[in-house]
């Protein structure tokens, strides 16, 4: 059975991009809830209630706020991408042999999969979008394909939070907790990485393995020394 959280995700996002998301969420909750357990002595003095309420509300407001950020960011920078895309393609249906227009497009190409193409077929391709392509708009908005866009992107960094401090939620601050909770983002982020290297022919035991053991002493670090 597909997981329909994933599912959704990805369709509105690319493969890397996901991965890219739930490692930043799991390195923030890693780091935050570092922080949180360095000051894990306060239990001593407060109700055990208390400091596991200051961790749910601080990882999870400190996630959805860079997730939202994040969303925000990846809407915009592809509107504004977009809106200079079309400003290009009005210039260039006023003026379609400009050579310097046509070379900004071909770079636009380029980085795109059409860059595989010789560049014969390049130029076919730049004359077909510049016949096809839209006219520049004045005004850029949201649509509901970008809601969700932001909602997926988000989602990776809100739901990274769980199972990182959900030993604390069940076991309270105690040595346990902290040993599981620490274990779950080093396989996490560990398994991130491994997907990564996968995907990429990198040796992926190795780069998986190196990422389990930095997120430990990311963890130990913050919970030392508060940061």
């Amino acid at each position: 059975m597909s997981n329909p959280v994933a599912a959704f995700q990805k369709r509105y996002m690319s493969y890397g991009s996901w991965l890219s998301e739930w490692f930043y969420g799991f390195i923030m909750v890693a780091v935050v809830t570092g922080m949180i357990n360095g000051y894990g002595q306060l239990a001593l003095y407060i109700f055990r209630w208390e400091i596991t309420l200051w961790l749910v509300v601080i990882t999870f407001g400190v996630n959805i706020a860079w997730g939202l950020i994040d969303g925000y960011t990846v809407i915009y920078g592809g509107l504004t991408d977009k809106a200079d895309q079309e400003k290009l393609i009005g210039q260039l249906k006023k003026d379609r042999n400009n050579p310097e227009l046509r070379s900004k497009l071909l770079d636009l190409i380029g980085d795109s999969v059409a860059g595989y193409l010789s560049d014969e077929n390049q130029g076919k391709l730049v004359d077909s979008i510049i016949d096809e392509g839209p006219e520049f708009k004045k005004r850029y908005t949201l649509t509901k394909e970008d809601r969700n866009i932001l909602i997926a992107t988000a989602s990776c960094d809100i739901l990274a939070v769980i199972p990182v401090i959900l030993p604390f939620v069940i076991l309270g601050f105690t040595p346990l907790a902290l040993t599981l909770s620490r274990l779950i983002a080093a396989v996490a982020i560990g398994y991130i990485v491994f997907l990564y290297a996968e995907h990429t022919g990198r040796r992926k035991w190795m780069a998986a393995g190196v990422f389990f053991v930095l997120t430990l002493i990311l963890m130990s670090i913050t919970y030392y020394y508060g940061w």
